[in-house]
């Protein structure tokens, strides 16, 4: 954990992130918010976690009073949302949707969720990171009571990922990392990636408590 001015950064490695069963095939929790809430007992604000599914058809597990954003990231699926919308996903396609929705889904393959409670936005970017790249963060929409969560996933590799002077650190496969934002700093960060061996995809999620869910 590094605590500095207006910024702190947590890594979760994946071999500290807890796999479960689900009737599709397998689920992994990386993230939840506050730290110690239950995904059993719906009392989380946001949740980041990646799915492998095995099955050929899956029902979604229902999760009123969330949103959800889902992204493929290995093979094909269909997600078939009862009387709203169909999505074909290929590997970094996404979709939103309510998580109360009924969702079918067919086909096999891996995808990274993003489970939203009242009060709280999200986006997910992805890059492939042939060799080197930055990105600044956008910081205009803060102001100083708000909170913003980006969080680094490196999907099929590693990549070693910086931020100024303070933070450089490797991040594997399956690691993700946590960068919270207290209220609008006065540079932006800029965010530096440099691959590990071969390229490798990274995905940005960005979580933002909205005005109305500031705590």
């Amino acid at each position: 954990m590094i605590d500095a001015m207006g910024f702190s950064v947590k890594i979760i490695r994946q071999e500290d992130q807890k796999t479960a069963s689900w009737s599709g095939g397998a689920t992994t929790q990386m993230a939840i918010y506050p730290e110690g809430a239950s995904y059993e007992q719906r009392n989380f604000s946001w949740r980041i976690s990646r799915a492998a599914i095995h099955a050929e058809e899956s029902v979604f597990t229902s999760l009123p009073g969330y949103r959800r954003l889902l992204m493929a990231t290995q093979g094909k699926f269909v997600l078939e949302h009862e009387q709203r919308h169909t999505a074909v996903l290929k590997p970094f396609d996404q979709d939103r949707f309510d998580g109360a929705w009924t969702t079918r889904c067919r086909g096999k393959g891996s995808d990274l969720n993003v489970m939203l409670g009242s009060g709280y936005s999200a986006e997910m970017r992805p890059v492939l990171i042939r060799d080197s790249y930055a990105e600044d963060v956008q910081c205009s929409a803060l102001d100083e009571d708000s909170v913003s969560y980006e969080c680094i996933h490196p999907v099929d590799g590693d990549v070693e990922f910086s931020s100024g002077d303070d933070l450089s650190v490797v991040l594997r496969r399956g690691d993700l990392l946590i960068y919270k934002l207290n209220g609008r700093p006065e540079k932006p960060p800029v965010f530096r990636y440099v691959k590990v061996g071969a390229p490798v995809h990274v995905v940005r999620i960005c979580i933002r408590q909205e005005a109305s869910g500031s705590k």
